[in-house]
């Protein structure tokens, strides 16, 4: 009976100490446990497996690729921009003519002022406010019966005529009579496709709709539902419209408004469907990437989280004073040298023996080394999918985006020439003015005028001998005098800044000047979509997009497709000399006439990585997703390694310390995880060792971090009363 009591005794006080030292204990939560960094990764690794099966199967379908909608779209937007710009200037030349006309001027000699030539507006009537009768006309006759009952001052409107739409514009000349005048709305000449069935049409707000270039690729009576909505809509738009009778083609509409005039251009093709991405393929890269993240994983839990659980729960045991019934695995080095530590304070009796064994010398591998072969086999998947994909050879651009980026490169060409004559008609107005006036006294229609437009740097006028008479704006970049009558010229002899100006000398020698601004003809460029650059006759650089040092040799596959613009015409490439895959088109600066003087080429190249089609889809998404997954991996490593592997490799320090006999050094509470939680049970181990059974699981901890300073205080013996005589006023 005896004996069963002691043994009930201990086995009480060992549960007390387990209690007692669990109360003492760290909780490892999230993210604090050891096996916390290993779940993330295989929760993220399975995610990132969904992804990329739900990328492949979300753009598998048959169809056309968004990349040529795109094209189209961009493509109507410049050339509704390129004839936003001629119609505004139009407008503002129609607008100063009647501004600056003299009051007592007959009607009819006002309406040849404003009709000039005819080459712009055709047709011009000055009707009476009230009664809309009109008072004088000239040209085409204007269609009343199409105009609105309101017909505010300085409005313009669009109107389809039998010949066509064209815009009316009307300008208030007093409170009895206002001015109409009509333009035929002109479109800018665009590369059409004719295997495409290219077409061009605009649109105006009456539900009409008028074919200006190419051809229609349905019927007339198709053309209300196919345009349904575009006359409206005041932003740029492009879709696919599949059609019951094709069967592996479909129409792609792209739409864009004209600035405010409330037409709309729209571009009509016949484009060919392609197959999407393989959702096969997609189910294969996901399966593969778990098939290594599975094995990565069972590393990690191998390398890291096992031996520090399994040596959590011995070092518990023998903080307690108990010996586990069997020797738990390990695993690795770490683990090995600490549980060395760990066994005395238990009394375990194979750790004596353990010293003297050959086998606690062998080669064991180490957390770390451990974590290192789980990521480069959870590193294999992203490798191998980046190299494949890279490797893999790109798929052979649609023949569609390649007329499409000639058609680019026309359009940007034709927007910069006609900003560049714009800015240009200004100087000679100016010019005009300063012929009729004093110029010394022009300083306040040039602050005007450049306040008015942002084209311009600079505006001055200068006398024969280069000396400025009056300007506004920046100090000009040249100040020598100008060569020619009229025109626009570079100059490339400034600090390596090119300045681009427009001029004219009047019969009294006395020059207009206007430095156009950089960044105003950048804007321009930058509206492109790709990088545009411009060079000149020596294949230089003058502008470009992407920025850039002025007046560079053009290298690389952009220079032949440079060179061959410059003889005239647009050219289009769909690869480089070296047969890679490219998209690149260039056209001569000849559009119009005034700008073909300073022997330009604008170059548009596209990064294909930017496509949206189903082949680079494909690659971007992989690519992505391998960018991801190296992401996942690194970070997990490095998170096991600086939280749980290093503190452990610190720990087995200690553990070695106290193995060698060395028990005078306290080990500090270090960590709120797992490691914390073994550096207290060692610690309970070292003082056990150094002070006896009494400081096992039960005994008060000091708690703090690894920072706080601790120290083992000498124990002090007894002394009696014989060696230290005390007197009762506490005298010795």
């Amino acid at each position: 009976m005896t004996r069963q009591a002691n043994a009930l005794s201990q086995e009480q006080l060992v549960t007390w100490r387990q209690r007692a030292l669990d109360q003492q204990l760290p909780a490892a939560g999230f993210p604090a446990g050891s096996g916390k960094p290993s779940l993330v990764y295989l929760w993220a690794t399975m995610v990132l497996a969904a992804a990329i099966v739900l990328g492949f199967a979300l753009n598998h379908q048959t169809g056309v690729p968004p990349a040529v909608v795109d094209s189209q779209r961009d493509n109507v937007a410049k050339v509704a921009a390129s004839t936003r710009l001629t119609i505004q200037h139009s407008i503002e030349d129609l607008d100063r003519r009647v501004a600056t006309r003299n009051p007592a001027t007959p009607d009819p000699e006002l309406l040849k002022q404003v009709m000039g030539d005819g080459a712009i507006w055709n047709g011009a009537a000055v009707v009476e406010n009230a009664t809309r009768r009109p008072l004088a006309t000239a040209g085409a006759a204007v269609p009343f019966e199409l105009l609105p009952p309101a017909l505010p001052g300085g409005s313009t409107f669009p109107i389809t005529t039998a010949d066509g739409p064209a815009l009316v514009r009307t300008v208030t000349l007093d409170g009895a009579r206002t001015l109409l005048a009509v333009q035929p709305l002109s479109v800018d000449e665009m590369r059409l496709n004719p295997t495409a069935r290219h077409g061009v049409f605009a649109l105006t707000p009456d539900g009409k709709s008028t074919l200006m270039q190419g051809v229609s690729a349905v019927d007339d009576t198709h053309l209300p539902v196919v345009f349904r909505d575009l006359a409206t809509s005041d932003s740029t738009e492009g879709h696919a419209i599949r059609v019951t009778e094709w069967t592996d083609r479909q129409l792609v509409v792209s739409s864009a408004p004209v600035g405010e005039t409330g037409v709309t251009l729209a571009t009509m093709i016949v484009a060919d469907e392609t197959g999407g991405t393989s959702t096969f393929r997609g189910f294969l890269l996901g399966l593969s990437l778990l098939a290594l993240a599975v094995p990565s994983f069972l590393l990690m839990r191998l390398a890291l989280v096992g031996p520090v659980r399994s040596l959590l729960r011995q070092a518990k045991a023998n903080a307690c004073g108990t010996v586990p019934a069997r020797r738990p695995w390990l695993g690795v080095a770490e683990a090995h040298r600490i549980a060395r530590a760990l066994a005395p304070a238990a009394g375990d009796p194979s750790s004596a023996a353990g010293s003297r064994r050959r086998w606690r010398w062998r080669w064991r591998p180490t957390a770390t080394q451990g974590l290192a072969v789980a990521t480069v086999v959870a590193l294999l998947w992203p490798a191998a999918a980046a190299a494949a994909t890279l490797r893999a050879p790109e798929a052979p651009l649609p023949q569609q985006l390649v007329r499409d980026e000639e058609s680019r490169a026309e359009a940007a060409s034709t927007l910069l020439g006609k900003a560049l004559n714009n800015g240009l008609q200004t100087v000679i107005r100016i010019s005009q003015a300063a012929e009729a006036g004093d110029p010394a006294q022009m300083s306040p229609m040039l602050d005007q005028e450049l306040a008015d437009k942002q084209r311009f740097r600079s505006l001055y006028l200068m006398d024969p001998n280069g000396s400025a008479v009056s300007s506004a704006g920046r100090e000009p970049l040249r100040n020598e005098p100008v060569k020619g009558e009229v025109g626009i010229e570079l100059d490339d002899r400034t600090d390596r800044l090119p300045v681009v100006y427009a001029f004219r000398v009047s019969p009294d020698g006395v020059a207009t000047v206007g430095e156009f601004n950089i960044d105003y003809l950048l804007e321009i460029l930058r509206a492109v979509d790709g990088q545009v650059r411009v060079v000149d006759e020596d294949l230089r650089t003058v502008f470009d997009s992407e920025g850039f040092r002025a007046f560079q040799e053009l290298e690389g596959s952009a220079r032949g497709a440079a060179a061959a613009a410059l003889k005239g015409g647009t050219v289009g490439q769909a690869e480089t000399p070296d047969g890679e895959p490219a998209l690149i088109a260039a056209a001569g600066l000849t559009k119009p006439s005034t700008v073909t003087s300073l022997k330009w080429s604008l170059v548009v190249e596209q990064d294909l990585a930017g496509l949206r089609l189903p082949q680079s889809d494909g690659r971007r998404w992989t690519l992505l997703v391998a960018g991801a997954a190296t992401g996942v991996v690194l970070l997990t490593q490095v998170w096991q390694y600086f939280v749980f592997a290093r503190p452990l490799r610190r720990l087995a320090g200690e553990a070695d310390r106290i193995s060698s006999g060395a028990l005078d050094v306290p080990i500090p509470p270090q960590r709120h995880d797992d490691i914390g939680a073994l550096a207290v049970c060692l610690e309970v181990c070292r003082q056990v060792r150094h002070t006896g059974s009494s400081r096992l699981g039960g005994a008060t901890r000091l708690r703090g971090t690894e920072d706080d300073p601790t120290a083992v205080l000498p124990q002090v013996p007894a002394r009696g009363a014989a060696d230290d005589p005390v007197d009762r006023d506490g005298r010795s």
